[in-house]
């Protein structure tokens, strides 16, 4: 649900996500864009759904050039501070010797990431990615399931009619 707070369970831990205020939203979104956006079109551009008739054809250079634009954009210090930045309107709550606990990521950062994160690093992305959706529906459900379609058009063999934008795709793409 937009604009309300939302929760998940990631290993055992319950994270509430509140949305951003509007102002950080839109600060934070064009951070995003600026840092990450040209790396995320080099990778779909090397996954052309209308050329691709297997995982053959697919542009690998082109894939692995933007993957690696897009893990080289932040030094640790300012990767360490955007998931900071992310995690501002997250609670942690778990369940330790019987007791529940809880943290909030807002008010100490570096304590929350070790309790909860402390032998789980990779978790953290699956929280990342909540708190993006959390906070920019619209992306997630234009953006990424359009760049999931091309992948599926691309990886699936076939013919030009299965290739062919479905009519749930064609209103999506109308609608952006």
């Amino acid at each position: 649900m937009q604009g309300k707070e939302q929760k998940i369970v990631i290993e055992g831990v319950t994270f509430q996500v509140a949305p951003f205020m509007s102002v950080e939203g839109l600060r934070l979104k064009a951070h995003l864009l600026r840092t990450f956006g040209p790396a995320i079109g080099e990778i779909i551009g090397g996954i052309d759904g209308k050329n691709v008739k297997g995982i053959a054809d697919v542009n690998l250079k082109a894939v692995a050039n933007g993957l690696d634009k897009l893990f080289t954009q932040l030094d640790e210090d300012s990767f360490v501070g955007l998931i900071k930045r992310l995690f501002t309107n997250v609670i942690a709550t778990w369940n330790e010797n019987g007791k529940s606990r809880s943290i909030a990521f807002g008010d100490d950062f570096d304590t929350a990431m070790q309790l909860v994160f402390l032998g789980k690093l990779f978790s953290v992305y699956e929280l990342v990615v909540f708190v993006l959706k959390v906070n920019y529906p619209d992306f997630f459900s234009k953006v990424v399931s359009g760049i999931g379609q091309r992948i599926r058009r691309t990886l699936t063999s076939g013919t030009e009619e299965e290739t062919s934008p479905t009519e749930s795709e064609k209103s999506e793409t109308s609608e952006s």
